[in-house]
């Protein structure tokens, strides 16, 4: 499905920052190595925190919701493989995770070049992406 205004990118933004969580809340019962524990459940709360600064980027552009078009931004190119395969290991979900913050932050570089006309909302969206790199980079550092 095409992305096609601020208001629908937000909404994708939010379902995926709640994915991205669920899976976590999930690899968090899976890990065995109480460090790598601890990171999961770091990225768990990173999560929660990002759906709060969703919810605030939408408040505060609310009446540019609907004002700009964007185009090219397809929500099915930009969907992760959420799901942990049963028996996973630490090291299945450590790629896994990886592969997980990798698609989000190709995303949120993508929808961050779409929504340039929003220059607060697209700043927000790189520093959300740099996050993800980041994380994938710590998690690939083990794998």
């Amino acid at each position: 499905m095409e992305l096609t205004t601020f208001g629908a990118v937000v909404k994708f933004a939010l379902d995926l920052e709640a994915e991205v969580s669920s899976f976590y809340e999930s690899a968090i019962g899976v890990a065995t190595d109480p460090d790598f524990g601890k990171l999961l459940e770091s990225l768990f709360h990173r999560g929660q925190k990002r759906i709060k600064t969703l919810l605030r980027i939408r408040r505060e552009n609310v009446t540019e919701m609907i004002l700009e078009p964007i185009a090219g931004l397809d929500s099915e190119v930009h969907k992760p493989v959420t799901a942990i395969p049963k028996g996973a290991d630490d090291g299945t979900v450590r790629e896994a995770a990886a592969a997980l913050e990798t698609k989000v932050h190709e995303f949120y570089m993508h929808a961050s070049a779409k929504i340039d006309f929003l220059s607060e909302a697209a700043y927000a969206f790189e520093l959300l992406a740099d996050a993800n790199s980041e994380a994938a980079q710590s998690l690939r550092a083990v794998i």
